[in-house]
């Protein structure tokens, strides 16, 4: 946790040896990294010689070192997208309560670069930058960068490479539009190769760990990517947004539970973090929904307390006692050892298909959109093998949160908190009203995809997130967090719709490494100052 990285060390990284690069990542894969008969360079195909590097890189889709999965999914990701909340103290810093160390703010981007480009520029050189192996990797590259940019903003994207030792930011548009370009490069050359290669095995199959050389799912997996991304542009790039939905609702996303995308684990960090050191727990917004809500998936999701609940813990408690909110009066993500983490499952498809429907995005308006979200919620149901029952029909509101160690309460329902929300798409009394519907469940649907999540929120102001308990927010620590009492999702006109963290700021580390493009970045292409409050491109709603 001490590394530090910049470009500049990450561009002359490149030429060093594979095996060194991926240990940490690949621990559980010791053994990619030895042949059998022990063969030279020049023995190898193009498969041996990049094969392990691969591991490496799927890894960042969803952190499972036990270290970056806290300082990334658990303390970011979950904690802002409302899935979990952290429960020890580090001497008064957290994310949570918006006074997180420099340190901390530069680990998503330093790992996260530093992870990728090292094995992803080695797969370039030996592959020569074409064929089916490139073009994998490229779609990998676009899942793992787009987490970057999300978080930060403006990134280095299509300079990456070209053998600068300073290289040049992207305005985010632009990184969308090159994103969406490298994926419909990979979708051509992976069809190309699943068409020309039926009935014989995939080389690259050992090193695949998420769809075991089926790169037909690939394709599905690019094509999911397309329109998540169209979806979160589509508000201020509508026409373009428009184009490649269409393009990836024809070209075949996943919309099946056999075609998820998750990554195995032998040692889950959530369940480590959770049950091994009493660091996390489940967020108290999740469990007042899955309890107003009776939600069927509430026991896979969290762990019962001993009294017999399902309660969460909320956000951004100063000085927090791990004694108290990492013990078993609170619940903790559901996750055991073995659990695989998730990267894309089939419900966010038709989640994703609802919303562009509702907003009139692609054909076939509110009753097309209705189906699009029941859909969603039962294959969610069944990709956690629980039976829906009534749920479609419900019309209750989240539970009210209550703690039963401290007065923290908060009810999501009060009328300045923007009142009832259901489940039930006949109770919907307008087009804000059902949106809330479909990113709520969509929500529900993907955890633990914190990220997500709290891409959702910024761009949406759902769901309700319950605020910090604590805002301890300052110049020092990332600029000021508005963090109000009340959150009416609806109330777009007041502070409350650029409420919370928006951003992280970039790492020191690109300021000493990087200056001039960093610094130029800031000032013409993020538009705001470089601080935790600046709304990303797609979170400025016109």
């Amino acid at each position: 946790m001490k590394q530090r990285y910049n470009l500049k060390a990450l561009l002359m990284m490149t030429g060093i040896c594979a095996g060194v690069l991926i240990t940490s990542c690949t621990e559980n894969f010791e053994y990619y990294n030895t042949h059998a008969t022990n063969p030279s360079p020049n023995d190898m195909t193009v498969a041996e010689k990049v094969g392990t590097l691969f591991p490496g890189i799927l890894y960042l889709m969803h952190n499972s070192q036990e270290n970056d999965n806290q300082m990334i999914e658990q303390m970011v990701g979950n904690q802002y997208g409302g899935y979990m909340s952290t429960t020890n103290n580090w001497q008064g810093t957290n994310f949570g309560t918006f006074n997180p160390p420099a340190d901390w703010i530069k680990y998503p981007f330093n790992k996260l670069f530093a992870g990728f480009y090292a094995n992803y520029l080695k797969i370039r050189e030996i592959t020569g930058g074409k064929g089916y192996i490139y073009a994998w990797a490229n779609i990998i590259r676009v899942a793992v960068m787009l987490r970057v940019t999300d978080t930060y903003g403006p990134i280095p994207y299509s300079k990456t490479g070209e053998g600068k030792l300073m290289v040049e930011y992207d305005d985010v548009q632009t990184i969308y539009h090159n994103m969406i370009d490298d994926l419909n490069n990979s979708i051509l050359a992976l069809s190309a190769f699943v068409a020309e290669s039926q009935g014989k095995a995939n080389p690259m199959a050992e090193y695949d760990l998420v769809y075991n050389g089926d790169f037909g799912k690939w394709v599905k997996f690019a094509n999911s990517l397309k329109l998540r991304m169209a979806v979160r542009i589509a508000v201020v790039d509508e026409d373009y947004a428009k184009t490649i939905m269409a393009e990836a609702i024809a070209g075949g996303p996943v919309e099946s539970n056999a075609d998820n995308a998750f990554l195995p684990t032998t040692d889950n960090p959530y369940h480590k973090a959770a049950f091994d050191w009493g660091d996390l727990a489940v967020n108290a917004t999740l469990s007042a929904y899955m309890n107003g809500w009776n939600d069927p998936r509430k026991n896979v999701y969290m762990t019962k307390t001993v009294d017999d609940n399902y309660r969460g813990v909320r956000m951004g408690i100063n000085k927090i006692d791990k004694n108290i909110y990492g013990s078993n009066l609170y619940s903790k993500p559901n996750f055991a050892v073995n659990s695989p983490l998730l990267v894309y499952c089939a419900a966010e498809t038709y989640f994703l298909k609802a919303e562009a429907a509702l907003r009139g995005w692609i054909a076939g308006g509110e009753d097309q959109a209705k189906t699009f979200y029941e859909q969603g919620i039962l294959i969610s149901m069944e990709q956690h093998g629980v039976s829906a029952g009534n749920y479609t029909t419900v019309t209750s509101n989240p539970q009210a949160y209550s703690d039963p160690t401290s007065n923290m309460g908060f009810n999501l329902t009060f009328n300045t908190n923007g009142g009832a929300v259901t489940v039930s798409w006949s109770s919907g009394t307008s087009t804000a009203n059902r949106l809330e519907k479909i990113i709520t469940q969509k929500w529900l649907a993907n955890y633990p995809l914190g990220f997500e999540a709290w891409n959702d929120f910024r761009r949406t102001n759902y769901p309700r997130i319950i605020p910090a308990v604590h805002n301890l927010s300052s110049a020092s620590t990332g600029g000021a967090v508005n963090n109000p009492s009340s959150i009416n999702p609806n109330s777009t006109k007041s502070s409350t719709a650029i409420r919370m963290v928006r951003r992280l700021p970039y790492p020191v580390s690109e300021y000493d490494g990087n200056t001039a493009n960093v610094e130029a970045a800031v000032s013409t292409l993020l538009g705001g100052p470089d601080l935790l409050s600046t709304n990303l491109w797609w979170a400025k709603k016109p």
